[in-house]
């Protein structure tokens, strides 16, 4: 089961404007990486620029993707997709803004799992500059 085979609308729930994550660069058990441009059509987008709290969302949606892939390998795809952010433990932002058209990849890494609980850290690149470092409290369905 190769993670990039899988189209991103299956792994998240988010639709439209709300849904940032554009590609699946790599996943497995504990990490998923993934690209998305800003677009000025996200939420948090004005003037040109977003607002760098944007960065928690992409966080926990490339996070949400390492999550559905493993509940549909262990559960199967009637089990849903569904997650939510408990927490957001730290937000580090090293950037003022983010500019419309730039590319961010994102990776996630599983640090503590406990049943439905997990804590993940995140890191956000622009290139190959730390934007954004993340770590968040997510709830599983």
């Amino acid at each position: 089961m190769n993670p990039k085979d899988f189209p991103i609308k299956d792994l998240l729930p988010h639709r439209n404007r709300m849904l940032l994550v554009e590609r699946i660069l790599e996943a497995n058990e504990s990490i998923s990486v993934s690209s998305a441009v800003v677009g000025d059509h996200w939420p948090l987008v004005r003037e040109g620029s977003a607002n760098p709290i944007v960065m928690v969302e992409l966080a926990a949606q490339t996070a949400g993707i390492n999550n559905s892939i493993n509940r549909l390998k262990t559960r199967g795809k009637q089990d849903g997709n569904m997650g939510w952010i408990a927490g957001v433990k730290s937000a580090v932002f090293h950037m003022e803004t983010l500019p419309v058209g730039a590319t961010l990849i994102t990776r996630t890494r599983n640090s503590f799992a406990f049943e439905d609980f997990r804590e993940v850290t995140a890191t956000i690149t622009l290139n190959k500059t730390v934007a954004a470092e993340v770590t968040l409290q997510l709830v599983s369905a």
